[in-house]
């Protein structure tokens, strides 16, 4: 081989090198995160909240007579909201979940892209519209005290705890893009 041939080649292999290493910084684990388990184990505090209420639900419907059908309807109603609003924040969560550990940083950032582009200000809009189709209820069983407890307990729980939390995490992805 010829010295100007073994020249590029060990130029070649330098940049090469150079690659590998640049690639390798990238995609180590030690870069910061913008979601901590802390995050994660506060959203998953209020999936089982939701989960809790859907139970609670659940098991007055199965209580109600069977001839009562607006009742039935009515608390099914209720129950299906609350399912789907803890769905949508299961997928949150998975998100979530996925970011903290992603080892490759474009990998990561991807991720949370689509939170704070799509899946957040769509979550925290279905959050509130589920937790106005819980308080329907409430306004159409003004004699209900059931109605009205559940309107009041899903006000806090969609609205006060997991919009806001949302908002939070939104928060802290628009301040990692600025």
């Amino acid at each position: 081989m010829s010295e100007q041939g073994g020249a590029k080649v060990g130029l070649h292999f330098v940049f090469l090198a150079a690659i590998v290493a640049a690639l390798a910084l990238v995609s180590l684990p030690g870069h910061a995160a913008v979601f901590d388990d802390h995050d994660a184990a506060r959203l998953a505090q209020i999936n089982e909240a939701i989960q809790s209420f859907e139970d609670e639900v659940g098991a007055t419907l199965h209580h109600l007579p069977r001839d009562d059908a607006e009742q039935i309807e009515s608390y099914s109603y209720v129950k299906l909201n609350l399912e789907a609003a803890h769905e949508r924040l299961n997928n949150v969560f998975m998100l979530l979940a996925v970011s903290l550990y992603m080892e490759a940083l474009p990998d990561q950032l991807l991720i949370l892209n689509v939170m704070h582009e799509q899946l957040l200000p769509r979550s925290k809009n279905y959050l509130n519209e589920k937790k106005a189709a819980i308080a329907s209820m409430a306004v159409a069983h003004p004699s209900n005290e059931i109605f009205a407890g559940y309107s009041a307990r899903a006000a806090v729980l969609l609205g006060n705890q997991a919009v806001s939390l949302l908002d939070e995490l939104d928060g802290k992805i628009a301040a990692l893009k600025q």
